[in-house]
């Protein structure tokens, strides 16, 4: 098992080392940092933002904040290897460094995925090559990645009413449809899925007052005592128990 541990970790290694070579690197200023100074950036814990990404369109984008002081990566290449979080199926990729219209730099790298790779995917190495050639290069365990991301697949939830919601005997119907699609375009079957009402009051966390249960059609309906809730936000959420569709909620309004 650790012969086969570290062969793995071989093979990625040489192949982020492989992926990097190629790159052609960003014209630098002169007291550019190293490979390794920029490296030690690059894995800080909270560099890679958050650790849950849903995906509509069969792909995961891993993104960086750029660091506070830009020239600590500077003229750097930067190669991102990802596995699963049981460390096979590595894959690797040079990374594209972007400005966006809020001039915020930052590092970003899109895998594309086939119909079968749903689930969770962890960066399973950094690789960054400086102007001088000089290669440093971390990898990771499923316990010291800077991230993991989940595939899942694109869900949609429709309910009724919307925008002012003005409830009858003291009650709030609400019915709706809960429809999801594998992203090459195949519908997955939702049938007996869990869609809650919830209501918060101002900024506070939404708390669930009743459960609906989808049929073969993916329609569910339910309703809501108002007592003591006006001026209430509603809205209606599915938290996914397949592994291949992700959460989905839909605010409907406040009710009056």
């Amino acid at each position: 098992m650790r012969s086969n541990l570290l062969a793995r970790a071989a093979v990625g290694l040489v192949t982020a080392a492989a992926a990097i070579t190629g790159t052609v690197l960003v014209a630098a200023p002169a007291d550019a940092a190293t490979a390794s100074d920029c490296l030690k950036v690059l894995t800080e814990p909270q560099r890679w933002g958050q650790d849950e990404t849903m995906t509509t369109k069969g792909s995961l984008t891993f993104y960086t904040g750029w660091p506070s002081k830009a020239s600590t990566c500077a003229g750097v290449s930067v190669s991102l290897g990802i596995s699963r979080t049981n460390t096979h199926d590595f894959r690797n990729q040079n990374t594209r460094r972007i400005v966006d219209p809020r001039r915020i730099d930052h590092y970003s790298s899109t895998f594309k995925f086939g119909t079968d790779d749903y689930g969770d995917w962890m960066i399973r190495q950094i690789a960054v090559k400086d102007r001088s050639g000089k290669l440093a290069v971390k990898t990771f365990t499923q316990d010291t990645t800077p991230r993991v991301l989940r595939l899942r697949f694109a869900s949609t939830i429709t309910a009724n009413p919307r925008g002012k919601l003005v409830p009858k005997s003291g009650r709030l119907a609400v019915q709706g449809n809960l429809k999801s699609w594998h992203y090459s375009g195949r519908q997955v079957n939702v049938q007996k899925q869990q869609v809650v009402v919830q209501v918060r009051k101002g900024a506070n966390d939404y708390v669930t007052k009743a459960t609906a249960t989808t049929n073969t059609a993916g329609n569910f309906a339910t309703s809501i005592p108002t007592a003591g809730l006006k001026g209430y936000s509603v809205r209606v959420a599915n938290y996914s128990k397949l592994p291949t569709v992700g959460n989905q909620w839909l605010y409907l309004g406040t009710i009056s």
